[in-house]
């Protein structure tokens, strides 16, 4: 890859700014009070700042610490953990990606049914029209890295600009007394719950509002300078926790929140369709298209990169490896579209398919974020001198981790054990990989692929993923709960 084939500082801004800020935006208020009032959501985005934060400090110091680690942040669990841990994080990471985009083109296909109907009905048009989308994005991204970044960074002004024109006429209709109406949410009917219950619907979704936060570290090894990895992650990072606490709050200052839960989406159309008329949620609705579009190209990028740096690191098989004649890792991006045109599918046939894509997408994203954060304490000791700088590093390291592990708890500990199923998978991968890198004996056998540490954890993992399957089955637990 020549030098001008990279990405500068704005370049990784644009991805994280891309990747962060899609869908959610738009649905961000509604989400949120469907199940609290004003008061715990704003609890909610301060504390997911904080702990999205930390994370991004992590970030930042690792790329800073450990330049040569650019595979992405599943590499630190590789390399502090062993292969198995390390694949699981990638195998988890890429699924995650594909589950978003799948989001993404249900979110893209119910705005374009404002103005085409047929397609709000999830029938086999949007099927058509999501594998369509999907394969021109495909076309799109495979010209090359730098041709899907120049059409992401200009979509990335565009939304910019209209998300703050926007928040200019949420600014201007929002009324001082709606901000105040029961605050805590103890008046409404049906009673919404303890100011706890309430702050703990909201983190993953406020969670899932920060997924790309890590754009930049995935897209590293295409960085042309290791130092703008880290200030684009915090850059991108800032940007966005501006203009989703703004979007919400003044959402609330212009309906109360038992109209806010009722919103159809896009809500935010819906927000500024009461307060200023039609021609706002127009508006609206074409900057939905707008945002999804760029954050589909800057996801289906991270798509791309995800696999063939997992191979690069021998931890996926070596086919993930070939590129095409501009650079670009076509056979991951051609089973990753294969699997979201599957997945389409499935949305079509079941209606709870895309809440349950938001909760496992959220929740598979938190094991590599905490595993990058046990690699930073572990880091910490080795890479500083001066008992003062290793505290510091290593309290911000305690910080993430205790913000992954809350995370998960709240999100609901069956739910999450129930993404083993994903994780076991994907072990034939993991198999074909070992083989291929010197692991004795044929293909289908284990033998000299797992260490002994790592059969337990194979182990403790087919131990949850039979424990899902059985609680799945007795309706003991649900994917959209």
């Amino acid at each position: 890859m020549t030098e001008k084939e990279k990405l500068g500082i704005w370049g990784l801004t644009a991805i994280v700014f891309g990747s962060v800020i899609g869908s959610s935006i738009f649905n961000i208020a509604q989400n949120m009070a469907r199940a609290a009032a004003l008061g715990p959501v704003i609890l909610a985005w301060l504390i997911t700042a904080v702990g999205v934060y930390f994370l991004v400090l992590v970030f930042k110091h690792l790329a800073d610490a450990r330049p040569d680690l650019n595979a992405g942040i599943y590499q630190y669990a590789q390399v502090g953990y062993g292969n198995y841990v390390g694949f699981n994080m990638a195998w988890g990471y890429w699924l995650c990606v594909i589950l978003g985009n799948v989001t993404y083109i249900v979110m893209l296909n119910d705005s374009l049914g404002a103005f085409f109907p047929v397609l709000q009905s999830h029938s086999w048009h949007m099927v058509l029209f999501g594998t369509v989308f999907v394969w021109l994005m495909f076309l799109l991204v495979s010209k090359g890295v730098k041709s899907a970044s120049l059409v992401n960074n200009i979509l990335a002004v565009i939304k910019f600009g209209c998300l703050l024109l926007i928040i200019g006429v949420l600014v201007v209709c929002a009324r001082v007394g709606f901000f105040t109406y029961d605050f805590w949410g103890q008046q409404s009917l049906p009673p919404l719950g303890t100011v706890g219950d309430q702050f703990s619907s909201c983190m993953l979704v406020t969670v899932w509002s920060f997924l790309g936060i890590e754009g930049a570290v995935m897209m590293s090894a295409r960085a042309r300078r290791p130092s703008d990895v880290g200030r684009a992650t915090r850059r991108g990072f800032l940007l966005a926790l501006a203009l989703y606490m703004l979007v919400t709050v003044l959402c609330f200052g212009v309906m109360r929140q038992p109209q806010l839960a009722t919103l159809p989406n896009p809500s935010l159309a819906y927000v500024l369709d009461a307060c200023a008329g039609p021609w706002a949620k127009w508006f609206v609705i074409v900057s939905v298209i707008v945002s999804l579009t760029g954050g589909f190209i800057a996801w289906t990028l991270v798509c791309a990169q995800t696999p063939n740096q997992a191979a690069a690191v021998k931890i996926l098989p070596r086919q993930f490896l070939h590129l095409n004649s501009h650079g670009m890792p076509t056979y991951g991006m051609i089973v990753a579209s294969c699997v979201i045109t599957l997945c389409l599918i499935l949305v079509k046939t079941a209606e709870n398919v895309y809440l349950a894509a938001l909760n496992l997408t959220t929740l598979m994203v938190l094991p590599p974020y905490l595993m990058s954060a046990c690699y930073f304490w572990k880091l910490s000791g080795k890479r500083y001198t001066g008992r003062v700088a290793i505290v510091r590093h290593r309290a911000i390291a305690v910080m993430a981790v205790a913000f992954c592990l809350y995370t998960l708890w709240a999100g609901g500990l069956k739910l999450f054990m129930v993404t083993s199923l994903f994780y076991i998978a994907g072990t034939p991968f993991f198999v074909m990989a070992r083989k291929q890198h010197g692991a004795p004996g044929p293909m289908w056998s284990l033998r000299g692929v797992f260490t002994r540490p790592e059969r337990w954890i194979f182990a403790a993992v087919c131990l949850a993923a039979a424990v899902s399957l059985y609680l799945i089955v007795t309706g003991r637990v649900r994917l959209d709960s």
